[in-house]
């Protein structure tokens, strides 16, 4: 089967990483979070959709400025959800590995969302 083509913020490293995130957590964190703590489960889930949705708005925003706004609230949101995802560890929830890699994923996806951020706002100072 041929693979699909990437287009739009697709193509974006920082979007692919969000996906890979949002693909754990949906597939192996919820699964291992009791159903009875639902403002866990609940928090989990809407941070890491947050972060997703917010970059996908501000990239189809239609301006830098507006972009970077919502790449603010994609980089709050995904350190909300490495949060959560810390308290899992410590209610001994997820293992100490997911844990870790989770983290380290995040640390590195805040990281190129800093740089997108940073690289952004430069092209407005160019353009003034």
């Amino acid at each position: 089967m041929e693979k699909a083509k990437i287009y739009g913020h697709r193509k974006m490293i920082v979007w692919q990483n969000l996906d890979k995130i949002e693909k754990i957590v949906q597939t192996v964190v919820m699964k291992r979070l009791p159903k009875t703590d639902f403002q866990l489960r609940n928090q989990i889930d809407r941070s890491c959709g947050s972060s997703v949705a917010n970059f996908i708005e501000g990239y189809y925003s239609g301006s830098i400025k507006e972009y970077t706004r919502f790449l603010g609230y994609s980089r709050r949101s995904l350190a909300e959800l490495q949060d959560w995802i810390r308290r899992s560890f410590y209610k001994s929830y997820i293992p100490e590995e997911l844990y870790l890699q989770l983290d380290d994923f995040c640390i590195k996806t805040i990281y190129l969302i800093n740089r997108l951020v940073y690289s952004l706002k430069a092209k407005l100072t160019i353009k003034k």
